[in-house]
């Protein structure tokens, strides 16, 4: 368990320290809303951009029914539906932070 005495946005940047999580996941484990995650996350990406020693990891989101992946969205959210088959299974993107090689 982390510390409380850490902000959430601290706590989600140690929880994506060498793991890959969703937003779901994060809200879980942080016990705070989805919206809130998501919120907190671009935050959390431009603090680590000025880290030369960390880089912020999307591993994006994709189509159950047609394969399709989402390799070009900017959005950190997960897409509505699917742009080729119009499937509304899409997986959720998931989130990390690596070290920079």
């Amino acid at each position: 368990m982390l510390p409380v005495s850490q902000t959430a946005r601290q706590r989600i940047v140690e929880l994506l320290s060498g793991s890959r999580l969703s937003s779901y996941q994060l809200a879980q484990l942080l016990g705070i809303s989805e919206r809130h995650v998501e919120d907190h996350l671009s935050h959390v990406v431009k603090t680590i951009s000025r880290d030369r020693h960390k880089r912020f990891v999307l591993e994006p989101s994709a189509c159950q029914a047609c394969g399709f992946v989402f390799r070009d969205r900017r959005r950190l959210t997960k897409p509505s539906r699917c742009p080729r088959c119009r499937s509304e299974g899409i997986t959720a993107p998931r989130y990390g932070i690596d070290a920079a090689s």
